[in-house]
C-alpha cells in the first residue's frame, strides 16, 4: 500500500523468505559457506542452529538455488515424526512410494535409491529444518544413514537446520556418536547494531527504490537516527527488524511522511504491543519458574535454564567463582559457544559481582553486555548464547515471599552496568 509514496517495486520487509533479499552479515556468510562446503566437496554433516527468525530458511532457500542439477535434495519442514514416517518422508521426497511397507523395507529403499544416485554420479542431500523437533530414535537413524559411504566419499549429505535447542539435543547423553560425525557446527547469531542499517539499505536496494541518492544518510527513507531503537525492540532479528520497519512504514504512509524518525519507531512499536526484545526474552526465561524475595545474605546459586526438563544448580560458595569451558572452571559449561575462561562472580561484603574475562561472545546480565556488574537476585545471566539464572537459595532465606507471575514479569527490568569499586577489583587481584 506504500510502493508508490516511497517509491518502491516491490515490499522491502516481507515476512516470508526471498533468497534474493538475504543479507550476508558475517554469521550469515559463514553459514552459507559451510552449507555450500558440503555441497562441492560431498563432506558429510552440518549442522547450523539460530533464533526463530535469524534467516536460517532463506540460507536454505539460497543454497537450493545454486546447487548443480547433478545434485539431488529432499528437504522435510515436518519432523514431529516417528521412524516409520521420516523414512517415509524422505522417500517421498526423493519421488518414491514409500506406504504400506515396513521399516526393514523402506531403510532398503532408502539405501538403493542411494546407490543408484551414486553410481550415476548424482549426489544425495538431505536438508531437515526445523531438526530440534526430531525425537532421539530419528536422530538415531540418522546417525546410521550418514554411515552410509564408498571408498572414496559419503553417499549421503545431510545438514540439519534448527532452533538452539537442536544444540542441546545434539550433546545430551547417548548423542556422542551422532556429534562426533558433525563435520560442522555452527550458531548463526542476530544481527548486531552496527549491521542494522546496512541490514535496511540491502533490502530498500533489492525492493527497487527509486528515489535519488536514496542510500545517503540525510537521504534514507529510515533516518541513522532509529537504528539504535530498531535493535533495541528486535534484539537484531531479521524477522522481527522486518516486522518493525514494516509496520513503521506503514505509520509514515498513513501520516503521508516521506521519513520514518524516532516517533514512526515508536509509534509502530506501541502497534505492535511490544517490550524491548531482551525483556521478552527474559520473560520467556522466567516462565513457569517461582520467584521469592530472598535475604541475600544467603547462599547464591546459578540456576541452568538451557535445559528445562533438567536445570541443573551450581552453588557459589567460594569469594570467587570461575565459569567457563574448560574443566578446570568452578563452574564448567560445555558449548562452544562459551570462552575457556568465560567469567566470575566475586562475593564481597554481602554482594555479588559479575566480570566478564574478555570472553569472545560476551557475558550479558539482563541482556545487556557488560564487563563488571553488581548481581540482583533472579538477574538474567547469559555467557554468549547459553542462559542462566542468577539465584539466591531460598533454603536459606529467613523470610520467603512469594509472588504472581505477573508479578515477576512486571519486575524483569534491565541493569545499568555498575563498575566494582576499587577495593574489589584489587583484592581480585
Amino acid at each position: 500500500m506504500y510502493l508508490e509514496h516511497f517509491g518502491l517495486e516491490r515490499q522491502p520487509f516481507q515476512l516470508s523468505p526471498d533468497a534474493n533479499f538475504l543479507y550476508l552479515s558475517k554469521g550469515h556468510a559463514r553459514a552459507k559457506s559451510y552449507m555450500e562446503y558440503t555441497v562441492w566437496n560431498r563432506d558429510g554433516f552440518v549442522v547450523i542452529t539460530g533464533e526463530i527468525g535469524s534467516g536460517k530458511t532463506t540460507l536454505i532457500q539460497q543454497l537450493l538455488r545454486s546447487v548443480s542439477d547433478d545434485v539431488v535434495i529432499a528437504r522435510i519442514y515436518q519432523t514431529q515424526l516417528d521412524e516409520i514416517e521420516f523414512f517415509q518422508a524422505i522417500l517421498l521426497e526423493f519421488g518414491l512410494e514409500p506406504f504400506n511397507a515396513g521399516k526393514v523395507e523402506l531403510i532398503s529403499m532408502l539405501n538403493i535409491f542411494l546407490l543408484e544416485q551414486y553410481a550415476e554420479g548424482r549426489q544425495v542431500i538431505l536438508i531437515v529444518d526445523e531438526a530440534q523437533n526430531l525425537s532421539k530414535r530419528v536422530l538415531e537413524e540418522l546417525r546410521m544413514l550418514t554411515g552410509m559411504e564408498t571408498d572414496e566419499e559419503r553417499v549421503l549429505n545431510l545438514i540439519l537446520v534448527g532452533q538452539p535447542e537442536l544444540k542441546n539435543l545434539l550433546d545430551a547423553p547417548g548423542m556422542e556418536q551422532l556429534s562426533q560425525r558433525i563435520r560442522f557446527r555452527f550458531h548463526l547469531r542476530a544481527l548486531e547494531q552496527d549491521d542494522i542499517a546496512n541490514y535496511i539499505m540491502h533490502r530498500m536496494k533489492i525492493a527497487g527504490i527509486k528515489k535519488k541518492n536514496a542510500f545517503e544518510s540525510n537521504n534514507a527513507i529510515i533516518k541513522d537516527e532509529c537504528i539504535p531503537l530498531i535493535y533495541r525492540y528486535t534484539g537484531g532479528i531479521p524477522r522481527l527488524v522486518n516486522t518493525l520497519c514494516d509496520t513503521a512504514l506503514i505509520c509514515a504512509f498513513v501520516e503521508n511522511k516521506k521519513k520514518v524518525t524516532v516517533n514512526t519507531i515508536e509509534e509502530a512499536v506501541n502497534e505492535l504491543q511490544w517490550m524491548p526484545y531482551h525483556d521478552r526474552e527474559g520473560i520467556k526465561a522466567f516462565k513457569n519458574m517461582p520467584t521469592t524475595a530472598i535475604d541475600f545474605n544467603a547462599v547464591a546459586k546459578l540456576v541452568d535454564v538451557m535445559h528445562e526438563n533438567n536445570m541443573q544448580e551450581y552453588v557459589i560458595s567460594e569469594d570467587i567463582t570461575t565459569i567457563g569451558r574448560i574443566g578446570s572452571n568452578d563452574i564448567h559449561i560445555l558449548d562452544e559457544m562459551v570462552s575457556g575462561h568465560h567469567a566470575k562472580i566475586i562475593c564481597f561484603q554481602n554482594n555479588y559481582f559479575i566480570e566478564d574475562l574478555i570472553s569472545t561472545n560476551g557475558t550479558f546480565v539482563n541482556g545487556k553486555r557488560i564487563k563488571k556488574c553488581v548481581l540482583k537476585d533472579r538477574d538474567q545471566l547469559a555467557f554468549g548464547p547459553y542462559k542462566m539464572l542468577f539465584q539466591v537459595d531460598s533454603s536459606a532465606m529467613p523470610h520467603e515471599v512469594s509472588y504472581s507471575n505477573e508479578t515477576m514479569i512486571d519486575n524483569v527490568v534491565s541493569l545499568e552496568d555498575t563498575v566494582i569499586p576499587n577495593s574489589v577489583a584489587a583484592n581480585d587481584k
